[in-house]
């Protein structure tokens, strides 16, 4: 589909082509971030997850 998107934009612009390929570049980093960002907030999500369980075992075994 983005063979006829470039057929249907007027050609193999060189310029057109390498803008496009570093835009893709760009936005396929941004995504690799994202999901890096996405697996640390989840780490540190379970980490205090597990915080908060160890401390309630501890107030019912205390109580």
């Amino acid at each position: 589909m983005a063979k006829a998107l470039l057929g249907y934009m007027g050609g193999t612009d060189p310029r057109v082509t390498a803008r496009l390929a570093r835009e893709n570049q760009l936005l396929r980093q941004r995504i690799a971030d994202l999901e890096a960002v996405a697996v640390r907030l989840q780490k540190e999500n379970d980490a205090l997850a597990s915080m908060v369980s160890e401390s309630a075992e501890e107030v019912l075994a205390n109580a």
